[in-house]
């Protein structure tokens, strides 16, 4: 019985490291479908290389603003140099600490991304308070929760001021509006 499960956790951690490589090469896709659009302000928090801040920044065009968050300066700095590759001139690094504290004003993003981050961070809540604080009414919170149980992520989500839409892009990535107030 231990062995079966051992080989079922492994097909599961196999399965989502495969799905992390699809989402990478479609992450153009991907973020157009979860709301990201021409214009928008969005917060790449964790951002690492830019597999995600890249993608992103053509959708927004000229008109919008990404703000890619890291604490690892060496994948800013590749981030920097994907980014001036492109000639794409809408990116803004944040040098971050570690602290799950964004350095941004309420209410300035359209949306935040946390693809791939939330088993790196410590304090979730924190860091899910701060998402609701920066993210505009009509904001978008898309989490691909790797490493994570999706119901897990819901819970905390809803405890933290955020409704699920309706929809979840390929049963795992989870896009959240901000609930109305009461």
């Amino acid at each position: 019985m231990k062995r079966l499960a051992k080989h079922i956790g492994i097909l599961k951690h196999l399965d989502e490291f495969q799905f992390k490589r699809w989402l990478d090469n479609h992450a153009v896709e991907v973020l157009a479908e979860a709301g990201i659009k021409e214009g928008h302000m969005v917060l790449d928090f964790g951002c690492g290389s830019g597999t995600y801040t890249i993608p992103a920044a053509k959708l927004v065009g000229i008109d919008g603003r990404i703000y890619a968050l890291d604490m690892d300066s060496r994948a800013l700095d590749k981030m920097q140099g994907k980014a001036n590759l492109e000639g794409l001139e809408n990116i803004v690094r944040i040098d971050a600490s570690g602290e799950e504290e964004i350095p941004l004003e309420n209410g300035s993003v359209d949306a935040v991304l946390l693809i791939d981050v939330l088993k790196d961070v410590n304090n979730k809540e924190s860091l899910f308070n701060e998402a609701h604080r920066v993210l505009r009414p009509s904001g978008n919170l898309i989490v691909f929760p790797m490493h994570m149980a999706v119901e897990e992520v819901e819970k905390l989500a809803a405890n933290k001021g955020f409704k699920m839409n309706e929809r979840k892009i390929q049963e795992r990535i989870i896009v959240f509006g901000k609930a109305p107030e009461a």
